[in-house]
Protein backbone atom coordinates (compact mmCIF):
# COMPACT_ATOMS: atom_id res chain seq x y z
CA UNK A 1 0.00 0.00 0.00
CA UNK A 2 1.43 3.37 -1.04
CA UNK A 3 0.34 6.45 0.95
CA UNK A 4 2.08 9.73 0.08
CA UNK A 5 5.81 9.33 0.61
CA UNK A 6 5.36 6.40 2.97
CA UNK A 7 5.58 2.90 1.63
CA UNK A 8 3.86 0.18 3.63
CA UNK A 9 3.80 -3.50 2.87
CA UNK A 10 0.92 -5.77 3.69
CA UNK A 11 1.71 -9.28 4.86
CA UNK A 12 -0.32 -10.59 1.94
CA UNK A 13 2.31 -9.25 -0.45
CA UNK A 14 4.82 -11.80 0.78
CA UNK A 15 3.72 -14.23 -1.92
CA UNK A 16 4.99 -11.85 -4.61
CA UNK A 17 8.55 -11.99 -3.33
CA UNK A 18 11.36 -13.95 -4.93
CA UNK A 19 14.16 -15.61 -3.00
CA UNK A 20 16.95 -13.57 -4.52
CA UNK A 21 16.88 -10.82 -1.92
CA UNK A 22 19.43 -10.41 0.83
CA UNK A 23 17.52 -10.46 4.12
CA UNK A 24 19.36 -9.91 7.42
CA UNK A 25 18.43 -12.11 10.35
CA UNK A 26 15.52 -11.06 12.53
CA UNK A 27 14.48 -8.41 10.00
CA UNK A 28 17.11 -5.87 11.13
CA UNK A 29 17.87 -3.20 8.54
CA UNK A 30 21.49 -2.75 7.54
CA UNK A 31 22.83 0.78 7.89
CA UNK A 32 23.29 1.19 4.14
CA UNK A 33 19.78 0.02 3.32
CA UNK A 34 18.22 2.12 6.07
CA UNK A 35 20.03 5.18 4.78
CA UNK A 36 18.85 4.40 1.27
CA UNK A 37 15.24 4.08 2.45
CA UNK A 38 15.44 7.47 4.13
CA UNK A 39 16.84 9.04 0.95
CA UNK A 40 13.92 7.60 -0.99
CA UNK A 41 11.35 8.80 1.52
CA UNK A 42 10.26 5.28 2.41
CA UNK A 43 8.57 4.85 5.77
CA UNK A 44 9.70 1.63 7.46
CA UNK A 45 7.10 0.06 9.71
CA UNK A 46 8.91 -2.16 12.28
CA UNK A 47 5.78 -4.28 12.70
CA UNK A 48 6.28 -5.60 9.20
CA UNK A 49 9.92 -6.52 9.78
CA UNK A 50 9.23 -9.35 12.21
CA UNK A 51 10.11 -12.07 9.73
CA UNK A 52 12.35 -12.53 6.73
CA UNK A 53 9.46 -12.77 4.26
CA UNK A 54 8.12 -9.38 5.35
CA UNK A 55 11.59 -7.90 4.90
CA UNK A 56 11.68 -9.32 1.40
CA UNK A 57 8.27 -7.82 0.80
CA UNK A 58 9.68 -4.43 1.73
CA UNK A 59 12.59 -4.86 -0.64
CA UNK A 60 10.23 -5.93 -3.41
CA UNK A 61 8.17 -2.79 -3.09
CA UNK A 62 11.11 -0.50 -2.38
CA UNK A 63 12.95 -1.61 -5.48
CA UNK A 64 9.83 -1.19 -7.58
CA UNK A 65 9.36 2.31 -6.15
CA UNK A 66 13.00 3.11 -6.95
CA UNK A 67 12.41 1.81 -10.47
CA UNK A 68 9.53 4.28 -10.89
CA UNK A 69 11.38 7.23 -9.37
CA UNK A 70 14.81 6.63 -10.89
CA UNK A 71 14.44 5.41 -14.50
CA UNK A 72 18.23 5.46 -14.95
CA UNK A 73 19.63 3.68 -11.87
CA UNK A 74 23.27 2.83 -11.22
CA UNK A 75 24.07 -0.86 -10.78
CA UNK A 76 27.30 -2.38 -9.50
CA UNK A 77 27.62 -6.12 -10.13
CA UNK A 78 29.95 -8.02 -7.80
CA UNK A 79 31.38 -11.33 -8.97
CA UNK A 80 34.77 -12.49 -7.69
CA UNK A 81 35.60 -15.81 -9.27
CA UNK A 82 37.01 -17.62 -12.28
CA UNK A 83 36.64 -16.72 -15.95
CA UNK A 84 33.56 -18.90 -16.51
CA UNK A 85 31.69 -17.24 -13.65
CA UNK A 86 32.32 -13.83 -15.19
CA UNK A 87 31.13 -15.09 -18.58
CA UNK A 88 27.86 -16.16 -16.93
CA UNK A 89 27.18 -12.49 -16.10
CA UNK A 90 26.61 -11.77 -19.81
CA UNK A 91 22.87 -12.65 -19.92
CA UNK A 92 22.21 -10.44 -16.87
CA UNK A 93 24.21 -7.50 -18.17
CA UNK A 94 22.58 -7.78 -21.58
CA UNK A 95 19.08 -7.93 -20.07
CA UNK A 96 19.71 -4.93 -17.78
CA UNK A 97 21.01 -2.87 -20.68
CA UNK A 98 18.13 -3.87 -22.94
CA UNK A 99 15.66 -2.89 -20.21
CA UNK A 100 17.14 0.47 -19.20
CA UNK A 101 18.98 1.56 -22.32
CA UNK A 102 22.18 3.65 -22.39
CA UNK A 103 21.04 6.00 -19.59
CA UNK A 104 21.60 3.46 -16.81
CA UNK A 105 25.08 2.77 -15.46
CA UNK A 106 26.11 -0.89 -15.20
CA UNK A 107 29.55 -1.63 -13.77
CA UNK A 108 31.28 -4.83 -12.70
CA UNK A 109 33.79 -5.39 -9.93
CA UNK A 110 35.89 -8.54 -10.21
CA UNK A 111 39.37 -9.91 -9.64
CA UNK A 112 42.15 -8.68 -11.88
CA UNK A 113 42.89 -12.20 -13.07
CA UNK A 114 39.37 -12.30 -14.60
CA UNK A 115 39.77 -9.05 -16.54
CA UNK A 116 39.97 -10.86 -19.89
CA UNK A 117 36.49 -12.33 -19.36
CA UNK A 118 35.07 -8.98 -18.25
CA UNK A 119 36.17 -7.46 -21.58
CA UNK A 120 33.71 -9.77 -23.33
CA UNK A 121 30.68 -8.19 -21.63
CA UNK A 122 29.85 -5.57 -24.21
CA UNK A 123 27.04 -3.82 -22.32
CA UNK A 124 29.14 -2.82 -19.30
CA UNK A 125 30.05 0.81 -18.71
CA UNK A 126 33.18 0.08 -16.69
CA UNK A 127 35.05 -2.72 -14.92
CA UNK A 128 36.70 -2.24 -11.52
CA UNK A 129 39.56 -4.65 -10.90
CA UNK A 130 40.96 -5.67 -7.52
CA UNK A 131 43.83 -7.94 -6.58
CA UNK A 132 42.52 -9.19 -3.25
CA UNK A 133 40.48 -6.96 -0.94
CA UNK A 134 37.85 -4.40 -1.90
CA UNK A 135 39.28 -1.48 0.12
CA UNK A 136 41.34 -0.23 -2.83
CA UNK A 137 38.23 0.22 -4.96
CA UNK A 138 35.81 1.60 -2.36
CA UNK A 139 36.66 5.35 -2.73
CA UNK A 140 36.05 5.20 -6.49
CA UNK A 141 32.87 3.18 -6.09
CA UNK A 142 31.50 5.56 -3.46
CA UNK A 143 32.19 8.55 -5.71
CA UNK A 144 30.16 6.91 -8.50
CA UNK A 145 27.10 6.77 -6.22
CA UNK A 146 25.66 3.37 -7.10
CA UNK A 147 22.02 2.80 -6.21
CA UNK A 148 22.23 -1.00 -6.12
CA UNK A 149 24.89 -3.58 -5.46
CA UNK A 150 23.96 -6.82 -7.20
CA UNK A 151 25.90 -9.38 -5.19
CA UNK A 152 26.20 -12.46 -7.39
CA UNK A 153 28.85 -14.05 -5.21
CA UNK A 154 27.76 -13.88 -1.57
CA UNK A 155 31.18 -14.39 0.01
CA UNK A 156 33.18 -12.50 2.63
CA UNK A 157 34.63 -10.14 0.03
CA UNK A 158 31.27 -9.14 -1.46
CA UNK A 159 29.64 -8.80 1.97
CA UNK A 160 32.47 -6.53 3.09
CA UNK A 161 31.91 -4.40 0.00
CA UNK A 162 28.18 -4.17 0.75
CA UNK A 163 28.89 -2.80 4.23
CA UNK A 164 31.09 -0.05 2.81
CA UNK A 165 28.79 1.27 0.08
CA UNK A 166 25.71 3.46 0.36
CA UNK A 167 23.78 1.16 -1.93
CA UNK A 168 20.96 -1.29 -1.52
CA UNK A 169 22.34 -4.82 -1.73
CA UNK A 170 20.43 -7.54 -3.53
CA UNK A 171 22.07 -10.95 -3.21
CA UNK A 172 21.71 -14.12 -5.26
CA UNK A 173 20.44 -17.32 -3.69
CA UNK A 174 23.48 -19.61 -3.76
CA UNK A 175 21.29 -22.70 -3.23
CA UNK A 176 23.92 -24.02 -0.81
CA UNK A 177 21.56 -26.35 1.03
CA UNK A 178 20.07 -27.74 -2.19
CA UNK A 179 23.54 -28.45 -3.56
CA UNK A 180 24.58 -30.05 -0.27
CA UNK A 181 21.52 -32.31 -0.36
CA UNK A 182 22.15 -33.25 -3.99
CA UNK A 183 25.78 -34.18 -3.40
CA UNK A 184 24.75 -36.52 -0.60
CA UNK A 185 22.07 -38.22 -2.64
CA UNK A 186 19.19 -36.83 -0.57
CA UNK A 187 17.84 -34.70 -3.41
CA UNK A 188 16.91 -35.95 -6.86
CA UNK A 189 15.93 -32.88 -8.85
CA UNK A 190 18.74 -30.69 -10.26
CA UNK A 191 19.52 -27.33 -8.69
CA UNK A 192 18.14 -24.36 -10.62
CA UNK A 193 20.74 -22.89 -12.98
CA UNK A 194 22.85 -20.12 -11.52
CA UNK A 195 21.81 -17.66 -14.23
CA UNK A 196 18.13 -18.25 -13.48
CA UNK A 197 18.74 -17.49 -9.81
CA UNK A 198 20.55 -14.30 -10.81
CA UNK A 199 17.51 -13.21 -12.79
CA UNK A 200 15.45 -13.60 -9.60
CA UNK A 201 17.49 -10.73 -8.14
CA UNK A 202 16.63 -8.26 -10.91
CA UNK A 203 13.03 -9.37 -11.39
CA UNK A 204 11.62 -6.52 -9.22
CA UNK A 205 13.03 -4.05 -11.74
CA UNK A 206 10.98 -5.65 -14.48
CA UNK A 207 14.06 -7.36 -15.93
CA UNK A 208 12.92 -10.81 -16.95
CA UNK A 209 14.82 -13.80 -18.33
CA UNK A 210 14.47 -14.47 -22.05
CA UNK A 211 11.76 -16.82 -23.25
CA UNK A 212 12.38 -20.51 -22.47
CA UNK A 213 12.55 -21.28 -26.18
CA UNK A 214 15.49 -18.95 -26.79
CA UNK A 215 19.10 -20.12 -26.83
CA UNK A 216 22.56 -18.93 -27.77
CA UNK A 217 22.84 -15.25 -28.74
CA UNK A 218 19.05 -14.79 -28.57
CA UNK A 219 19.24 -15.52 -24.83
CA UNK A 220 22.72 -14.27 -24.05
CA UNK A 221 23.13 -11.20 -26.24
CA UNK A 222 26.34 -10.43 -28.10
CA UNK A 223 29.87 -10.66 -26.72
CA UNK A 224 32.57 -8.08 -27.40
CA UNK A 225 34.65 -10.09 -29.87
CA UNK A 226 38.16 -9.69 -31.20
CA UNK A 227 39.47 -10.63 -34.63
CA UNK A 228 39.43 -14.23 -35.82
CA UNK A 229 42.98 -15.59 -36.19
CA UNK A 230 43.84 -16.16 -39.85
CA UNK A 231 44.76 -19.84 -39.35
CA UNK A 232 41.35 -20.82 -37.90
CA UNK A 233 39.20 -22.59 -40.54
CA UNK A 234 35.46 -21.97 -40.73
CA UNK A 235 33.26 -24.83 -39.48
CA UNK A 236 35.94 -26.54 -37.39
CA UNK A 237 35.61 -28.82 -34.36
CA UNK A 238 36.86 -26.91 -31.32
CA UNK A 239 38.68 -28.88 -28.62
CA UNK A 240 39.14 -26.90 -25.41
CA UNK A 241 41.87 -27.99 -23.01
CA UNK A 242 41.49 -25.02 -20.67
CA UNK A 243 40.56 -25.56 -17.05
CA UNK A 244 41.60 -24.23 -13.68
CA UNK A 245 41.24 -27.69 -12.09
CA UNK A 246 42.91 -30.93 -13.19
CA UNK A 247 39.66 -32.83 -12.58
CA UNK A 248 38.02 -30.87 -15.41
CA UNK A 249 40.62 -31.63 -18.08
CA UNK A 250 39.67 -33.66 -21.13
CA UNK A 251 41.39 -37.03 -21.03
CA UNK A 252 43.78 -38.04 -23.83
CA UNK A 253 41.34 -40.74 -24.94
CA UNK A 254 38.48 -38.25 -25.32
CA UNK A 255 40.76 -35.91 -27.29
CA UNK A 256 42.01 -38.70 -29.59
CA UNK A 257 38.48 -40.00 -30.18
CA UNK A 258 37.19 -36.54 -31.04
CA UNK A 259 40.03 -35.95 -33.51
CA UNK A 260 39.48 -39.35 -35.12
CA UNK A 261 35.75 -38.73 -35.51
CA UNK A 262 36.34 -35.29 -37.03
CA UNK A 263 38.89 -36.73 -39.48
CA UNK A 264 36.40 -39.36 -40.62
CA UNK A 265 33.96 -36.57 -41.46
CA UNK A 266 36.57 -34.24 -42.99
CA UNK A 267 36.03 -31.63 -40.29
CA UNK A 268 39.13 -29.59 -39.37
CA UNK A 269 40.12 -29.54 -35.69
CA UNK A 270 41.37 -26.55 -33.68
CA UNK A 271 42.79 -27.02 -30.18
CA UNK A 272 42.02 -24.18 -27.75
CA UNK A 273 43.61 -23.42 -24.41
CA UNK A 274 45.50 -20.92 -22.31
CA UNK A 275 49.25 -20.57 -21.83
CA UNK A 276 49.35 -23.42 -19.32
CA UNK A 277 47.80 -25.79 -21.88
CA UNK A 278 50.24 -24.87 -24.67
CA UNK A 279 52.69 -27.76 -23.98
CA UNK A 280 49.89 -30.33 -24.07
CA UNK A 281 48.43 -28.76 -27.22
CA UNK A 282 51.86 -28.97 -28.89
CA UNK A 283 52.08 -32.66 -27.97
CA UNK A 284 48.65 -33.27 -29.49
CA UNK A 285 49.71 -31.53 -32.70
CA UNK A 286 52.88 -33.63 -32.83
CA UNK A 287 50.72 -36.78 -32.83
CA UNK A 288 48.11 -35.27 -35.16
CA UNK A 289 49.83 -32.89 -37.62
CA UNK A 290 46.52 -32.05 -39.28
CA UNK A 291 45.31 -30.30 -36.12
CA UNK A 292 45.51 -26.49 -35.77
CA UNK A 293 46.55 -25.11 -32.38
CA UNK A 294 45.79 -21.67 -30.97
CA UNK A 295 46.36 -22.57 -27.31
CA UNK A 296 48.28 -19.85 -25.53
CA UNK A 297 48.72 -17.68 -28.63
CA UNK A 298 45.71 -15.34 -28.51
CA UNK A 299 43.65 -13.42 -25.95
CA UNK A 300 40.18 -14.41 -24.80
CA UNK A 301 38.38 -11.98 -27.12
CA UNK A 302 40.10 -13.45 -30.17
CA UNK A 303 39.50 -16.95 -28.78
CA UNK A 304 35.79 -16.18 -28.54
CA UNK A 305 35.76 -14.81 -32.09
CA UNK A 306 37.39 -18.02 -33.31
CA UNK A 307 34.94 -20.14 -31.35
CA UNK A 308 32.02 -18.33 -32.99
CA UNK A 309 33.12 -19.88 -36.31
CA UNK A 310 33.19 -23.45 -34.95
CA UNK A 311 30.82 -26.20 -36.04
CA UNK A 312 30.87 -27.81 -32.58
CA UNK A 313 32.80 -27.68 -29.31
CA UNK A 314 34.09 -30.49 -27.10
CA UNK A 315 35.12 -29.24 -23.68
CA UNK A 316 35.17 -29.85 -19.96
CA UNK A 317 33.47 -27.64 -17.39
CA UNK A 318 35.32 -24.50 -18.45
CA UNK A 319 34.79 -20.87 -19.41
CA UNK A 320 34.96 -22.03 -23.03
CA UNK A 321 31.92 -24.24 -22.39
CA UNK A 322 29.87 -21.21 -21.32
CA UNK A 323 31.20 -19.16 -24.23
CA UNK A 324 30.10 -21.89 -26.63
CA UNK A 325 26.61 -21.87 -25.13
CA UNK A 326 26.40 -18.09 -25.41
CA UNK A 327 27.59 -18.14 -29.02
CA UNK A 328 25.08 -20.79 -30.07
CA UNK A 329 27.73 -23.40 -30.90
CA UNK A 330 26.67 -27.02 -30.18
CA UNK A 331 28.54 -28.01 -27.02
CA UNK A 332 29.61 -31.50 -26.01
CA UNK A 333 30.54 -31.00 -22.34
CA UNK A 334 32.51 -33.76 -20.61
CA UNK A 335 32.22 -33.62 -16.82
CA UNK A 336 34.61 -34.88 -14.19
CA UNK A 337 34.94 -33.44 -10.68
CA UNK A 338 31.88 -31.19 -11.03
CA UNK A 339 28.26 -32.00 -11.81
CA UNK A 340 25.93 -30.23 -14.25
CA UNK A 341 23.02 -30.96 -11.90
CA UNK A 342 24.47 -28.48 -9.40
CA UNK A 343 23.25 -25.62 -11.59
CA UNK A 344 26.53 -25.51 -13.54
CA UNK A 345 25.42 -26.89 -16.90
CA UNK A 346 25.67 -24.72 -20.04
CA UNK A 347 22.83 -22.20 -19.90
CA UNK A 348 20.48 -22.07 -22.88
CA UNK A 349 22.93 -23.82 -25.25
CA UNK A 350 22.33 -24.86 -28.86
CA UNK A 351 19.59 -27.56 -28.99
CA UNK A 352 22.11 -30.08 -30.37
CA UNK A 353 24.33 -29.79 -27.29
CA UNK A 354 25.05 -32.91 -25.22
CA UNK A 355 26.31 -33.57 -21.69
CA UNK A 356 28.56 -36.51 -20.78
CA UNK A 357 28.95 -37.35 -17.09
CA UNK A 358 30.96 -40.12 -15.37
CA UNK A 359 28.87 -43.06 -14.19
CA UNK A 360 31.43 -43.84 -11.46
CA UNK A 361 31.92 -40.87 -9.16
CA UNK A 362 34.72 -42.65 -7.25
CA UNK A 363 36.96 -42.92 -10.31
CA UNK A 364 39.70 -40.34 -10.99
CA UNK A 365 37.68 -37.73 -12.83
CA UNK A 366 40.23 -36.78 -15.46
CA UNK A 367 40.67 -40.40 -16.59
CA UNK A 368 37.07 -41.60 -16.35
CA UNK A 369 35.66 -42.65 -19.72
CA UNK A 370 32.48 -44.35 -18.52
CA UNK A 371 29.60 -42.10 -19.55
CA UNK A 372 25.94 -42.30 -18.79
CA UNK A 373 25.17 -40.20 -21.89
CA UNK A 374 25.74 -41.33 -25.49
CA UNK A 375 29.26 -41.67 -26.83
CA UNK A 376 31.06 -38.46 -27.86
CA UNK A 377 31.02 -39.92 -31.38
CA UNK A 378 27.22 -39.51 -31.57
Amino acid sequence: MHTGNAFHVDVGQQQQVHSGFCAPRHGVLTVAVERRLVQMGVCVDPLHLACEDSWRGYLWCVTQQAHDEAPAPRFLIARFSALGDIVLMQPLVHALRAHYGPEARIDLICLRRSASAAKLLAALDDVHLIDRGTAEAVPTLKALGFDYLLDFHGNVRSRSLARQLDAMTLRVDKASFARWMLLRGWRKEPVRPFVERCFDVVRPFGVMPPSPESSGPDAWGGFQLGSVPKDVPEGHLALSLSSSQPGKHLSDEVVNEAIATASERNVPVVVYGGPTEAPRAAAIQANHPEVNVIAGDIDLQATTAALATAKALVTGDTATMHLGAGLGVPVGSVWGCTQPSLGLAPWRPHPDSRTFTPSDRTAPCSNCLLYTSPSPRD
